[in-house]
């Protein structure tokens, strides 16, 4: 390639004929597949090849960077939001099993509403004494022999079944409508309200750390990352949006915003008052948390690296002393609330109904020891939880889930908070500790899940995702601008490359997540697409 050429097609004169001999042959597929029904396939391939190559390096879409970005960059944004948005909240209301059709399935939370306007905290089927009869109600095994009448994941305590998810989401949501309308709100409803909170929240905080932090950056690779964490960490509420990733979706969502109050407040607010309200707000999210899905609540670990951030700003006196405990009334306020409802229903202020659970295991003697099994599990699952390597399969959609980097090798690319030239460009910022901690608190996260579930299921991946995408987004921003013009140049093609892998990866994951209920839905995917 000659010294003095500026881009690839300079170098490559005969490359200018890639675009429109291109353009001609999608046509042609796109009209055969019109007249057919068959072949969808190669046109989504010949798209993604299409797309992959005008990224590649010193493509003209990397020339916009986010400190000269204007209007035009702020309308591909909104545009990309929009269609993560349409691909991630379309399907949620196709399939009966989760949109309502089918009655009485998967509605705890609308049932929990309608208890909470009776003046009640259980949920009244009726047929409580059933499992009163048992001698352990908790033992499935028990309850398979003795063919009683349950009901599947919920806490029984005392002869009365208690929702076992978090109370926030009906709070907020639920209940309002319930009184408002007269109506029950549609689970799956609440899903997509909650994942388009999330998805908004996710471009927000990755906009505000290019803006803060990351200025060189293409705005092209921004939107390419936002769009592949966005929906590799929502996806599968998608597949399943009722009950579960109601739950899931509505910690997300607080916390995605939590995390961007925090930031806000830490490295882009000026005024000391002003960054009291803005921790306030995180703080009043994170906390909200805990009322959705505790587990993720406890990505409010990370307010400890901000909060030290913070104060190597300004100067430690009693006056800032009372403004932070200000800002951390909010934990307070939602952890008295919590701790009064968790009473009221287990007699224990700190038992969310964990162990009350009825599921596939005993749940009643799940709990942390530090006895060398219970260690020794940990260990086993929190290192399946992130590298455990899975086997393409023949027949569509080929990739099982398998792990967090293996789902998602760009994940992979966090670990560049080790390079010394990323490392050092966060460290001048003060938000090395912030991002190492993402990673921390994931396996922390991880081991939580393992020490109460007898077995890690991929939507408990959802926990995690978002948190080693943010990580993972310092990363590629902090290496990116410890770069040269070359090497940047080739890191913006690598990432916005493996973001391209990450939104196709996310589709297949879906459609076999879809295919465990309705194998023939996932068959017909395979078909239009020709596979």
């Amino acid at each position: 390639m000659s010294k003095k050429a500026r881009s690839w097609l300079d170098a490559h004169p005969r490359a200018k004929w890639v675009y429109p001999l291109s353009t001609v042959a999608l046509i042609a597929v796109a009209v055969a597949v019109a007249l057919t029904g068959k072949g969808s396939v190669w046109l989504i391939t010949g798209l993604i090849a299409l797309i992959i190559f005008a990224l590649r390096p010193n493509s003209a879409l990397h020339a916009v960077t986010v400190e000269r970005a204007g209007i035009g960059s702020l309308i591909a944004t909104l545009l990309a939001l929009a269609a993560v948005l349409w691909a991630c909240l379309g399907p949620m209301g196709d399939l009966s099993i989760w949109n309502g059709e089918q009655p009485n399935h998967r509605n705890q939370f609308e049932l929990m509403a309608d208890a909470l306007l009776e003046g009640h905290v259980d949920i009244v089927y009726g047929d409580e004494e059933e499992l009163l009869k048992l001698g352990n109600p908790y033992d499935p095994d028990e309850r398979a022999s003795s063919g009683v009448m349950y009901h599947w994941d919920h806490a029984f305590y005392k002869g009365r079944y208690y929702m076992y998810y978090g109370i926030a989401p009906v709070l907020v949501l639920f209940l309002p409508y319930r009184a408002v309308t007269g109506e029950p709100l549609t689970t799956y409803r609440a899903t997509q309200i909650f994942t388009a909170l999330t998805v908004i929240g996710l471009f927000a905080i990755f906009s505000l750390l290019a803006r803060r932090f990351f200025k060189k950056l293409p705005v092209s690779v921004q939107i390419a990352l936002s769009a592949a964490f966005s929906l590799m960490s929502v996806w599968y509420a998608s597949a399943e949006p009722a009950l579960y990733c109601t739950a899931i979706t509505a910690a997300l969502a607080a916390e995605t915003w939590s995390l961007y109050f925090f930031i806000r407040a830490v490295w882009w607010a000026k005024s000391e008052n002003r960054q009291i309200l803005l921790a306030f707000l995180g703080a009043l999210f994170g906390a909200i948390t805990f009322a959705c899905r505790p587990s993720i609540a406890l990505a409010n670990i990370l307010v400890i690296p901000m909060l030290i951030a913070f104060l190597k700003q300004r100067k430690f006196t009693l006056k800032l002393l009372c403004k932070l405990f200000i800002a951390a009334l909010p934990y307070i306020a939602v952890a008295a609330g919590l701790m009064w409802y968790n009473y009221i229903r287990f007699e224990n202020p700190f038992e969310f109904g964990q162990k009350y659970q009825l599921t596939v295991a005993d749940q009643s003697k799940y709990g942390f020891s530090l006895s060398g099994e219970t260690l020794l599990r940990v260990l086993n699952g929190t290192v399946s939880n992130f590298f455990d390597v899975g086997r393409i399969t023949e027949d569509f959609p080929y990739l099982p889930t398998a792990s967090v980097f293996f789902n998602f090798p760009i994940l992979f690319l966090s670990l560049a908070l080790i390079y010394g030239g990323a490392a050092n460009t966060l460290r001048r910022e003060r938000a090395l500790g912030t991002a190492w901690s993402l990673i921390a608190v994931s396996v922390i996260i991880t081991a939580i899940d393992v020490v109460w579930t007898p077995y890690l299921l991929e939507r408990y991946r959802m926990d995690v995702y978002f948190l080693m995408a943010i990580a993972c987004f310092m990363a590629l921003g902090a290496w990116h601008a410890s770069l040269g013009e070359k090497g940047a140049s080739r890191l913006a093609f690598a990432a916005s490359a493996l973001s391209v892998v990450s939104a196709v990866s996310s589709f297949l994951f879906y459609a076999r997540t879809v295919g465990v209920y309705y194998p023939e839905v996932m068959a017909d995917m395979g078909r239009r697409l020709g596979l």
